[in-house]
């Protein structure tokens, strides 16, 4: 093989090409991003164009077909063509773009990155932004990444955390069929923060249903946030078309806020507002406020008034916070000013059909045995329109619980009542009242006898004194200015037993292993001693005011109980469980004035003070069933018989199931018409209602169906239908509410209220406050 040999001036050409290749190479590693790492690429340099001489940074482009990539620290970068400029350590990119950091993917066809400054520019882009930092629970989001979907002409990243988009499309809903978006003419998107839409459109479906100048959108922050939450939508035959907007307000992470507002395009509108916080372990409360302006309502005649423009009021809420010294300070409210806004407003069955409204606040406390309380409250009952009000201010006592003499059994305890006490027949004219301070105290000592575990004996010694600072004449029943005083001595026995039970042995029962029945009887006697100016007590308290003195009660009764132990299924050791109970009693008294005022029975007119008992020395018999026959379900049925005369005064029966896939409640009551039994012989106080809501659901949550009515049998008539849906698929829900309403009684026809609501990933939805949606059941 021959050799070439090179003139010499040929081989120094071919040395200073070599070293220039060598300097260009260590040159061009010199300008690599400082600290990342360049694949796949082949390079050259870039001069700047007033001297050539000087390299001011490098062009990478692809290589074997590969894009560019560039990683630097938290970053990555592909592109088909990447220009690397040293100065403000700006990389340009061109071609299939692709940009990562952190949670955020942006493909765009150009773009730019300024690493010193950490922003960056995109045109034509798409891609994905981590919504939030937080550890979020998926099933908020269809058990999908909290993620949301853009699309833009233009993108700018203006900070660490910041976005700024251009003519945007945006939505939570990530897969490739988006079942709702929002489109911007301009969108500002702060990571784990919250998102600013200009000239937001909402498309669900590609369906047309918001838009709105200015739109912000919340983002979670320690698992909520602050921002507007969906609109429901709606229509009513008395309302009108309906427009339900809230604003949550995520105050810390121990309190929140819900701010509320309907537009009733035909009735006038509502606003409210909820207040919710957790202090500490026992500090927790809730508060609701809400506001109705009505225009004036005439019937359907369009000239009979029905009522008047008006504004009423409704207050809800519990309260528990603990104070210093061993006090606690509760409250409870449920209160409303006007009850015919409740039936024609409010859709939840139990505020539409409630009549009394109560408002309550008190501060208990103990200290070992001693037990001190003060509370003052307001309990409004309506008859109609019409109302009457029982107010206590205030109300204080002071108790000491029972405790053992010495070593022995005998237990003694006390306690003392102060009270004042006011009646208002007409809440409308509240001049007219009856007033009236009352003192109770009494002391009790109880002393138990067993004999085994079949037989016990508990009598039980009290003494009582009662102080009215007014009465009533006997008469007329006129309050009258006269204190009276009344001394009680009560004793009692009561016998439990003797116990009598069986056990069935149930074989192989693929259920039941054994059975137990157990009977168990008891009677019970009390004799109260002689107090004759009964007809002198001012009645405003039945549970201590009518307390007819002079009487020898005598209550017996059995009690039958049901008790399995019950096979569990895979291997599980079974379980023991009641299955049903039966209770059966009734009382007698001496004096037939008592059995008027007997707590035991649902039928007495004690409590009603309206009519007439009837004259027996008996009380009705009472019997009672409980049936628990799967953990998940229960019933009950009771009843009241007139052994006089052989009918029954009154039924009512409830049932209630709560599986995975069902849920079901449902009561029914009936009081009978009974010829010839005073105070139940006239029809107009006899009543039949059944109730029941029921609710078929997806086991793990995703979609319901529901349904509950309240039908009044006796007067062939409604008071509610109800039928509710929700599903929700993956990203995104609906939920329908529709609920026909009888308001014949106001002289107008039923009022038909449909309402819809949509939820989506990332924008939560609401219960309205008047009950829309608040049976639908979104586990």
């Amino acid at each position: 093989m021959s050799v070439i040999r090179l003139p010499l001036t040929m081989r120094l050409l071919t040395l200073l090409v070599v070293a220039l290749l060598w300097s260009t190479t260590a040159s061009a590693q010199q300008v690599t991003p400082t600290g990342c790492e360049v694949i796949y690429s082949t390079w050259s340099l870039l001069t700047d164009p007033d001297d050539t001489t000087k390299i001011v940074g490098v062009a990478y482009r692809r290589d074997e077909g590969l894009p560019v990539e560039v990683r630097c620290p938290g970053v990555q970068v592909f592109a088909q063509e990447i220009d690397y400029w040293v100065s403000d350590e700006r990389l340009d990119l061109r071609g299939q773009v692709v940009f990562q950091q952190g949670g955020t993917r942006i493909a765009a066809v150009t773009g730019q990155f300024l690493r010193r400054t950490q922003t960056a520019r995109f045109e034509t882009a798409s891609g994905t932004l981590q919504l939030t930092d937080q550890q979020i629970d998926r099933t908020l989001f269809g058990s999908m990444e909290p993620e949301a979907f853009f699309t833009a002409e233009l993108i700018e990243k203006i900070g660490p955390r910041k976005y700024r988009l251009t003519n945007a499309t945006f939505s939570t809903c990530v897969q490739p069929s988006r079942r709702w978006q929002i489109t911007s003419s301009k969108l500002t998107f702060t990571v784990d923060r919250y998102a600013i839409m200009h000239n937001a459109h909402l498309q669900v479906k590609d369906v047309s249903l918001l838009y709105v100048p200015l739109f912000y959108f919340p983002i979670r922050e320690d698992n909520r946030a602050t921002g507007f939450l969906m609109p429901a939508y709606g229509s009513s035959t008395f309302r009108g078309f309906t427009l339900s907007n809230a604003f949550f307000w995520a105050i810390n992470r121990s309190a929140d806020a819900t701010i509320y507002h309907d537009w009733f395009a035909r009735s006038g509108q509502g606003v409210g507002a909820d207040f919710r916080y957790v202090a500490h372990r026992g500090s927790a409360g809730n508060v609701r406020l809400y506001a109705i302006n009505e225009k004036a309502l005439f019937a359907d005649d369009g000239v009979t008034p029905v009522t008047p423009a008006k504004r009423s009021y409704e207050f809800r809420g519990n309260l528990i916070q603990a104070l210093p010294a061993g006090l606690r300070l509760q409250g409870r409210a449920d209160f409303f000013t006007d009850v015919t806004t409740q039936q024609l407003y409010q859709t939840d069955l139990t505020a539409f059909t409630q009549r009394s409204s109560y408002f309550g606040m008190g501060l208990t406390g103990a200290w070992g045995r001693l037990r001190a309380s003060a509370q003052a409250e307001r309990n409004d009952i309506y008859y109609g329109t019409a109302a009457s009000s029982y107010r206590t201010l205030p109300k204080v006592n002071l108790s000491v619980s029972e405790s053992p003499i010495g070593r022995t059994k005998v237990s003694v305890g006390g306690s003392l009542d102060a009270i004042g006490l006011v009646r208002i027949p007409d809440v409308d004219n509240p001049e007219i009242r009856d007033e009236m301070f009352r003192t109770d105290g009494r002391v009790t000592m109880r002393a138990p006898v067993s004999f085994g575990s079949a037989l016990s004996l508990t009598t039980t010694v009290s003494a009582r004194r009662t102080d009215w600072n007014a009465s009533r004449d006997p008469e007329t029943g006129a309050r009258i200015e006269a204190p009276i005083s009344r001394q009680l001595f009560e004793a009692q026995v009561q016998a439990r037993g003797p116990v009598f039970s069986r056990i069935y042995n149930m074989g192989n029962n693929a259920w039941l292993e054994r059975v137990k029945h157990v009977i168990e009887p008891s009677v019970t006697v009390k004799r109260t001693s002689s107090f004759d100016r009964f007809d002198e007590v001012l009645p405003l308290d039945p549970s201590v005011d009518l307390v007819v003195g002079g009487v020898t009660q005598v209550s017996y009764g059995i009690s039958n109980s049901i008790h399995a132990r019950v096979r569990q299924g895979g291997g599980a050791p079974s379980a023991v469980r009641q299955l049903a109970s039966l209770d059966i009693g009734q009382s007698y008294y001496s004096d037939q004035t008592a059995a008027i005022y007997d707590g035991l029975s649902s039928t007495s007119f004690g409590q009603q003070n309206t009519l007439l008992p009837p004259p027996s020395n008996f009380s009705p018999v009472r019997l009672s069933l409980n049936l628990w026959p799967t953990p998940t379900s229960s019933g009950q049925f009771g009843l009241e018989y007139d052994t006089r005369f052989r009918a029954v005064r009154s039924y009512r029966a409830s049932a209630s199931i709560n599986q995975a896939y069902l849920d079901f409640s449902g009561s029914w009551s009936k009081q009978q018409v009974i010829p010839g039994l005073q105070g139940y012989d006239d029809p107009r106080y006899a009543n039949h209602y059944l109730s029941f809501s029921s609710r078929l659901k997806k086991p793990g949550g995703g979609a319901s169906l529901a349904y509950s009515t309240a039908v009044d049998i006796l007067n062939s008539r409604f008071a509610q239908h109800r039928f509710g849906a929700f599903y929700n698929a993956q990203c995104c829900g609906v939920a329908v509410d529709y609920v026909v309403v009888d308001l014949s009684h106001y002289g107008l026809r039923n009022d038909k209220r449909f309402s819809l609501s949509f939820s989506l990933a990332g924008i939560g939805t609401f219960v309205n406050p008047l009950g829309v949606f608040g049976n639908n059941g979104r586990q």
